[in-house]
């Protein structure tokens, strides 16, 4: 049976670890690749990136070898746009496209950004921020030690995020692009559906109860839908790729 590999790259603070409760509900077909950011987890003795597009090299990188084999590729919050500008960096280097793009938790790349700048905020304004978005166990912000190790990991990646402007490009991608959505977030309809602005292949959007980290709350829900678009593909898929 063919296989295809699914990159998953993480939200704002976040590790490669958090797809770990993703293997016993994924199809055989699919073999998971949880992808590490610099900084963090198995790589916490790196620097952390200045910019998105130095993140987007060095995700590209380290994925490059395995682009000779159909792929997918998962993205939450923060990891939508680096799966999305993966997508695009691996179409203008390879000329290849995931067979289906999946982001979840983020308003499309294009849509106007807030212009408070969370990154810069003073520590206690920063923290009430981060809680407000519920992804954070309560037991990190009570143990200042702990939260400490994290808050710059979480500095760095929303400077990262709040940097970002999308690049002017002269092609949009053709994969097929599902949205993911939590009930309770506050991303409004017209920012979810303008991602399908970004591609000319098949869109939806799916809908899960829960926040802005609704993942946690739908593991099952949420593999069970990319198992079923990952089925269909493994069977169609007609993308050409390197020797």
């Amino acid at each position: 049976m063919s296989q295809i590999t699914l990159f998953c790259l993480p939200h704002a603070g976040a590790s490669a670890s958090i797809y770990a409760k993703w293997r016993p509900f994924l199809n055989a077909s699919i073999v998971l690749y949880p992808v590490e950011l610099a900084g963090r987890g198995k790589r916490l003795n790196e620097n952390q990136y200045n910019s998105l597009e130095e993140a987007i090299d060095d995700i590209y990188i380290q994925i490059k070898p395995l682009l000779k084999s159909p792929f997918a590729l998962f993205g939450h919050s923060m990891g939508s746009l680096l799966a999305y500008e993966l997508s695009c960096k691996i179409k203008q280097q390879d000329g290849l496209e995931p067979v289906h793009l999946f982001v979840s938790g983020r308003k499309a790349p294009q849509c106007p950004s807030s212009k408070r700048l969370i990154n810069l905020l003073p520590d206690d304004e920063f923290t009430r921020e981060i809680k407000k978005l519920r992804g954070t166990p309560e037991e990190i912000f009570q143990n200042k030690e702990l939260f400490d190790f994290f808050k710059p990991i979480l500095r760095a990646d929303y400077k990262m995020i709040e940097e970002y402007e999308p690049p002017v490009r002269d092609f949009i991608l053709s994969c097929g692009v599902s949205v993911l959505n939590g009930t309770e977030d506050n991303i409004a309809i017209e920012e979810l559906t303008a991602w399908k602005q970004l591609t000319t292949g098949e869109f939806n959007i799916t809908d899960f109860e829960g926040g802005h980290f609704f993942i946690y709350e739908n593991v099952s829900s949420i593999v069970h839908q990319i198992n079923e678009v990952i089925r269909v593909k493994v069977s169609n898929c007609t993308q050409i790729y390197n020797k």
